[in-house]
């Protein structure tokens, strides 16, 4: 067993589960990049078992009870954290999103999301409630695999352990939401969208808002300072109700936004100016990401992105971006809040995710767009003939012929993840096709165009037994 090191230091002993974590980290960029191809399933499976060989090998280098160690910021830690997030985003490329490595990326995302909230005060009960039930799922997941062995894997450990930190801040979180009492929940909650509503305006672009949205805002928080007496806030008997600090602190907060934004159109000083720019940047493609992720996004994209958040994040002083003499500017909470919301689109982009494999995301999107087109026709409803409903008949008989014995497969003639899904979505599109034909009338146009096919007599079965004349 090597002794415990500081946070800087990298035992000789592992050097070796160093070299083999870079090697197995170089491999996983190179098939990250490789939008030639679709990830292959196999292909995660055995770099994932490469990790769990490495992680064992560490973990009886450390020893199993000195669980220290695992937090320190080495390079072996860092790498291994490095390997253990591309890992999880591309079992969730390929469909795996149930499985416990696939919760990795979603602990860490959470967590920056609940930091971002601790930080800025700015949260409600209602902004911690999908947290909580995320976290609860996430947890389901870990299970599967702590049920396997009486004495969990490393891998397994570790997920644990980020689960439970998790779990410990939003317990923070909500006992601090706790604390203010009912009677000033719902002025808690409207400065919270206040706040919002401001540094929403301060990361627009200083001609695409006017003073008078912020004297309407101002006017509504000198309505909330009014119920105070003394001070303070009072309930119907006149008495001090809990949660001062928070609801004063918040309102106040919000008054200094208002001033801000009022006293200059530049969001952030020019020596803070990159930072608001690179993050600018990130949050328009991760935007651009939530509208399109159906055909755009492959998971290990949100790799480039966890990076550079990471960085910038890095940057901070306490929780404040500094100048280059150490001085902390105005702007503070654009940033914080830029910051963050980059952070909130990537968990949104990571709870969006589906287990489908990348090989049937094609199918799946078509087939989404195939019912989506039928429900259309439904909705309008009327009377059709076989020429108004024989596109979608053509297109699902021929995405039913791609199946291999009721698969889908991919090119290797593999089996991909989101079999059920993809003949789910089919099966519910036939059915809709069915109630349409219910409303399908006679036309003499069609059969006269029936009559100069070369084949009429020849049909084609979907695996309902939907006939499609051709």
């Amino acid at each position: 067993m090597t002794s415990t090191p500081t946070p800087d230091q990298i035992p000789i002993e592992e050097q070796p589960v160093l070299e083999a974590l870079v090697s197995i980290k170089h491999r996983l960029t190179a098939i990250k990049k490789d939008r030639s191809r679709f990830l292959k399933t196999s292909t995660v499976i055995a770099l994932y078992d490469e990790l769990c060989v490495q992680l064992q090998r560490l973990e009886e280098i450390r020893g199993a009870g000195n669980a220290t160690i695992w937090g320190y910021k080495n390079n072996v830690n860092c790498i291994l954290d490095d390997v253990f997030v591309i890992l999880s985003l591309c079992f969730m490329a390929v469909g795996k999103t149930k499985e416990s490595p696939a919760t990795y990326v979603q602990l860490l995302t959470i967590k920056q999301c609940l930091t971002g909230l601790q930080e800025s005060g700015v949260f409600a009960a209602e902004d911690l409630k999908q947290y909580e039930d995320r976290l609860k799922q996430l947890e389901d997941f870990i299970k599967v695999d702590e049920a396997k062995s009486s004495t969990p894997d490393i891998q397994t450990k570790i997920l644990r352990r980020k689960l439970d930190f998790n779990n410990k801040l939003l317990k923070e979180l909500q006992d601090a939401v706790k604390s203010i009492s009912p009677e000033l929940a719902p002025i808690h909650r409207r400065l919270v969208q206040l706040k919002i509503e401001l540094a929403t305006l301060a990361s627009r672009s200083s001609s695409s808002w006017s003073s008078s949205e912020v004297h309407h805002i101002q006017e509504e928080l000198r309505e909330i300072e009014s119920k105070r007496e003394d001070g303070k806030f009072m309930d119907a008997e006149g008495n001090v109700v809990c949660g001062q600090a928070a609801v004063i602190g918040l309102l106040e907060d919000c008054y200094d936004d208002c001033h801000n934004l009022l006293a200059t159109k530049e969001p952030v000083p020019q020596s803070l100016r990159d930072i608001f720019d690179r993050l600018e940047a990130i949050k328009s493609d991760l935007e651009r990401l939530v509208l399109t992720q159906r055909w755009t996004l492959r998971e290990t994209d949100l790799w480039q992105y966890e990076i550079q958040l990471s960085e910038i994040s890095a940057l901070r002083t306490n929780g404040k971006f500094v100048n280059r003499d150490g001085d902390v500017e105005e702007g503070q909470a654009l940033l914080n809040f830029m910051l963050h919301k980059c952070y909130r689109l990537i968990y949104i982009l990571l709870t969006a995710s589906e287990p489908i494999a990348e090989a049937l995301v094609p199918i799946h999107n078509q087939l989404l767009t195939v019912r989506r087109c039928l429900l259309e026709v439904k909705k309008w409803g009327g009377d059709f003939t076989v020429r108004d409903l024989y596109p979608y008949q053509m297109k699902l008989a021929s995405m039913d012929n791609m199946r291999v014995d009721g698969k889908f497969l991919d090119k290797d003639n593999e089996i991909p993840e989101g079999q059920g899904i993809c003949n789910s979505l089919l099966s519910e599109c036939y059915d809709i096709m069915y109630e349409l034909q219910d409303s399908v009338v006679d036309d003499a146009s069609d059969k006269e165009c029936d009559n100069e096919e070369e084949n009429p007599g020849m049909e084609l079965r979907g695996s309902k037994g939907l006939d499609v004349v051709v």
